[in-house]
C-alpha cells in the first residue's frame, strides 16, 4: 500500500478531469436532441406499423413524402434553393437519400447523436514497478 491509502491497483485516479460548464451543457444538449429525435423515429415507425396494419402490406413514410406532407412551402423552397446552387445534388443526390424511411433516419441521427454525448472513458493506470 502507498501513502495515500490505495494499493497498486487503487481505484482513484491520478489526476482528477476537470470539464467546463460549457462542455457539460454541449454535451447535455446533443443528448437531449439525441433522444428526441430517437423518440421521433419511434413515434415514426409505430405510425408505419399502425399504417401497415390497416392497408395489410408494407407502409413506410419516406422523408421526402413525410416533408411535403408537413412542410410544403418548405419542401418546395428546399428544392428551389439546392437547385439553384446544382442542379446535380438535387436529382440524383438528394432525392435518393430521401427515399430512407423517416423511422431509420431519426432514429439513426438521433442514435449517434448519444453516441457522440458520451464522455471517453479515462484509461485505467497501474502502478509500474
Amino acid at each position: 500500500m502507498d501513502r495515500r491509502g490505495g494499493g497498486a491497483y487503487s481505484s482513484r485516479r491520478p489526476f482528477p478531469t476537470r470539464h467546463s460548464n460549457e462542455e457539460t451543457m454541449l454535451r447535455l444538449l446533443t443528448r437531449l436532441i439525441g433522444l428526441l429525435l430517437l423518440a421521433g423515429g419511434f413515434i415514426a415507425l409505430i405510425v408505419d406499423g399502425t399504417r401497415s396494419i390497416a392497408a395489410g402490406r408494407l407502409m413506410v413514410t419516406s422523408i421526402n413524402r413525410g416533408t411535403a406532407a408537413v412542410f410544403p412551402g418548405l419542401y418546395q423552397a428546399m428544392q428551389a434553393s439546392v437547385e439553384n446552387v446544382s442542379a446535380y445534388l438535387w436529382d440524383p443526390v438528394l432525392t435518393t437519400l430521401m427515399t430512407a424511411p423517416v423511422s431509420v433516419a431519426f432514429g439513426g441521427v438521433g442514435a449517434l447523436l448519444i453516441l457522440l454525448s458520451h464522455r471517453r472513458q479515462t484509461p485505467l493506470y497501474y502502478a509500474r514497478r
